[in-house]
């Protein structure tokens, strides 16, 4: 017998979902296998000052013109945030800035240990600059490694290109500065909004309205989430839509998107089961049948694949299936209750969070080996991981209070948004 959910009654749970509380009604747990647990980051001997020295120490003064010391901060934040740089003090530099122009004396730079140098000359409006930028390395002074011309644009955009331009040229993979991540917050009087806020927490913004929002999502013409109706049901809105894309019986909710492909939980007979169609909410197909709830579901990023939630097996855990619904097995065995699975680019690992007893945390798995990493641990408590769209930064919620990221060891953890955050969701590039 399928269990009921109550029409209307709505309970975030801790997995990150609007709906009741996972409460398994299947018998029988499958034995936990063999996996293989990397030591969890307090134990690693891995010391700040070691980290730092395998990174590229960049010194980035303050463009030359009007708006280029912002512009500067800007690029400088951004590459603290990619962990892949060690962005040198400007009061360390001894260089005389203004006589250099855009170019360098090596011995200044090599002086204050400085492998690369980025100078700049800023021309137009804070709104609509442009940007002369030149790379030097003092190792090699005869001409600069990079030179471009970016604009005419805003001073952040520019800047984020700048930097995605500098994570390209020495890593080979442009950066992901200017994408967003899309989460929802509890507000004034109980109600839940969903926000967007660029990656480098700056220009946070309120996306829907209502009372109760839940489980935003990126897809085809925006963003897409769940908000109740009068009826105390959940609909599938998107951004600039004033109708539902999807209205059923129950609750619509967790919609995750793969091309022009969804796949959703709908309670249509009930129970919280995973259904997969087309995008505008059409041809829905149900593909699982379990008598357990299944939820949170989320596309591999070939698309062949689907992650999800399911407490089948007596707690809630981590599966992964075909996009037809073939081949459902559980991933997650380590923990009682693992949740908020997000794909790396690389299809292969899983980012998701485990609760233990001392609160939840951020590990990862890999889906074939079945080896599992912890990547947070007596830091508070960690939830809602999702990966940058070139996977090299996990942004997450955590309670020591807003929203957090980091690189994929679990290094390198810088907040980047005060305040509550749930159902964490980054922005495809």
């Amino acid at each position: 017998m399928k269990r009921r959910i109550t029409q209307g009654l709505i309970v975030l749970s801790s997995i990150g979902l609007a709906a009741l509380p996972l409460v398994s009604s299947a018998q029988n747990q499958p034995a936990p296998r063999q996996v293989t647990e990397v030591p969890p980051v307090g134990d690693l001997t891995i010391t700040l000052q070691g980290l730092e020295a395998r990174l590229l120490p960049i010194a980035i003064p303050a463009l030359r013109g009007l708006s280029g010391d912002g512009i500067a901060g800007v690029i400088s934040n951004d590459l603290r945030l990619s962990a892949l740089f060690r962005v040198l003090d400007p009061h360390s530099f001894t260089a005389n800035l203004d006589a250099e122009g855009t170019g360098i004396s090596a011995p200044s730079w090599t002086s204050v240990g400085a492998t690369a140098v980025v100078k700049g000359q800023v021309t137009g409006t804070t709104d609509n600059v442009r940007v002369e930028l030149r790379v030097w390395e003092p190792g090699r002074p005869a001409a600069p490694v990079l030179t471009r011309t970016y604009g005419p644009g805003s001073a952040r955009s520019v800047a984020h290109h700048i930097a995605n331009d500098l994570i390209e040229h020495y890593t080979h993979t442009p950066g992901v500065f200017g994408t967003r991540i899309a989460f929802a917050r509890r507000g004034a009087r109980g109600r839940r909004q969903i926000f967007t806020v660029d990656c480098d927490g700056e220009n946070l913004a309120q996306v829907s309205s209502g009372r109760l929002n839940f489980t935003p999502n990126w897809g085809p013409g925006g963003l897409y989430w769940s908000s109740q109706t009068p009826e105390g049901f959940l609909a599938l809105f998107r951004s600039g839509a004033r109708e539902p894309v999807l209205r059923a019986d129950g609750l619509v909710m967790g919609a995750a998107f793969s091309g022009s492909r969804m796949a959703v939980v709908l309670t249509r007979d009930g129970n919280s089961d995973i259904y997969v169609g087309s995008a505008d909410g059409s041809g829905l197909r149900r593909v699982t049948t379990d008598p357990g709830a299944d939820i949170s579901p989320a596309w591999s990023p070939d698309g062949s694949k689907i992650a999800f939630v399911s407490d089948r097996g007596g707690s809630p855990q981590v599966y992964v299936m075909d996009a037809g619904g073939g081949g459902q097995r559980r991933v997650s065995f380590a923990g009682s209750y693992n949740t908020s699975p997000s794909w790396a680019p690389d299809g292969q690992t899983l980012a998701y969070s485990g609760r233990g007893a001392g609160g939840s945390d951020i590990f990862t798995i890999n889906i074939a080996s079945g080896a599992v990493r912890r990547l947070t641990e007596g830091q508070g408590s960690n939830v809602d991981p999702t990966y940058s769209p070139d996977g090299r930064l996990i942004a997450f919620s955590s309670s020591r209070g807003g929203i957090f990221v980091m690189n994929q060891d679990g290094l390198n953890q810088q907040r980047i948004l005060a305040g509550g955050g749930e159902m964490l969701r980054w922005e495809p590039r």
